[in-house]
């Protein structure tokens, strides 16, 4: 999936009649948190009525906050069918409306081992000083964006620990044990609407091209050290085979290539105007 979660606001009001019905709904009783009401659906949760600050400070805040997850979606079409039922059946709101807070692109590596990832990764324009390594299995790199390498199986495999809902496309690497590493971008734009999401889904595939990797055998220096010959030793056999298949400009490619690939299946060619003609 290319978009593995989507936080959006909007300066509407939910359907609560709806949200009580569909989900457990929770209230902030001390202004502890931006948000008053909170709801858990299936597939998103909910939240409206901003009320920590004062009445004017809270009006100039988006009255709606909707985290959804497209991967939980056969479609787009799907994800804003859904969307409109948290808003009312006879509600048709613009993309342009929904504010995009946040947008995590995701691409799938199969058979890259997250060690033999990182060993050859590096990112432009990031200080070391914001790398962090959690349990050998997880990178994560800056803050915005956000670059986030894993090992997907262990990742799916703390979720099903945890109950969590996982895909179709999830279970399948969760019973083959398939090697997949994630490279996933976590973004916080300024000025984003999900009508531009919409219209340019490819372009933002760009945002991977902070990643670059180095070729460790077509550096002469490393082979002349014996520095790859080493590395290579300390490898398990398995591994070893990555090396020689992912070079360092087919891994940049194939990271493009595979998240333009699943986001362009998931959207279906539809842009903003299809959704002004549909009759809902």
């Amino acid at each position: 999936m290319g978009i593995d979660k989507l936080n959006l606001t909007i300066y509407e009001a939910p359907d609560i009649q709806y949200l009580e019905w569909s989900g457990d709904v929770k209230k902030d009783e001390y202004r502890m948190k931006h948000y008053q009401y909170f709801c858990k659906l299936d597939k998103a949760e909910v939240m409206w009525k901003p009320h920590k600050y004062s009445a004017e400070t809270n009006l100039n805040f988006p009255y709606c906050k909707i985290d959804i997850n497209p991967k939980y979606f056969d479609n787009f079409v799907d994800l804003y069918n859904y969307m409109m039922r948290i808003f009312g059946e006879d509600k048709t709101i613009e993309l342009s409306k929904f504010r995009v807070t946040r947008i995590d692109l995701a691409s799938d590596i199969e058979g890259l081992s997250f060690d033999t990832a990182i060993s050859r990764l590096y990112v432009l324009g990031y200080r070391r000083d914001g790398l962090s390594i959690i349990a050998g299995s997880t990178m994560y790199l800056g803050s915005n964006p956000l670059i986030r390498v894993y090992d997907k199986l262990k990742e799916i495999k703390y979720r099903v620990k945890k109950g969590h809902l996982i895909t179709e496309y999830e279970k399948n690497i969760l019973e083959a044990k398939k090697t997949v590493t994630r490279f996933e971008i976590a973004i916080q734009p300024k000025q984003m609407t999900l009508e531009d999401v919409v219209n340019d889904y490819c372009g933002l595939a760009s945002y991977f091209d902070k990643c670059r990797f180095y070729n460790f055998e077509d550096d002469e220096k490393i082979s002349s050290l014996g520095g790859l010959q080493f590395l290579m030793s300390q490898m398990r056999r398995e591994k070893r085979a990555a090396f020689e298949k992912y070079k360092d400009n087919q891994l940049a490619s194939l990271i493009k290539e595979n998240y333009i690939a699943s986001v362009t299946d998931w959207f279906c060619g539809v842009k903003s105007s299809y959704f002004k003609e549909m009759p809902f």
